[in-house]
């Protein structure tokens, strides 16, 4: 089983793609950036990073579930810490104008 989420920030296409066996990929702009093969994501613990030249790191929280997988992703730049996208509660209208 697959389930893959996709979203854009500051015009990169950012795919993440979960295989209940095969770990997590995260490729950006169609490049293969980080994959973990962690079986279980419980914890609030970043599983896949990518630094996103010019605007910072992209970290990935994945959060299992009992039959699916969810996740964070956040803008790392410094101190500065943007929640960009979530795929199980909703962003703020100033949360999402800032991942653009």
């Amino acid at each position: 089983m697959r389930k893959s989420f996709e979203f854009t920030l500051k015009s990169n296409k950012i795919k993440i793609i979960n295989y209940w066996f095969g770990g997590i990929k995260l490729c950006i702009n169609g490049d293969l950036r980080d994959f973990d093969k962690t079986l279980f994501a419980i914890s609030n613990k970043t599983l896949l990073s990518a630094n996103l030249d010019g605007i910072g790191t992209l970290e990935i929280k994945p959060l299992s579930g009992l039959m699916s997988v969810e996740i964070d992703a956040y803008l790392v730049k410094g101190a500065d810490i943007q929640h960009v996208y979530s795929s199980h509660k909703r962003l703020t209208l100033k949360q999402k104008r800032l991942a653009q």
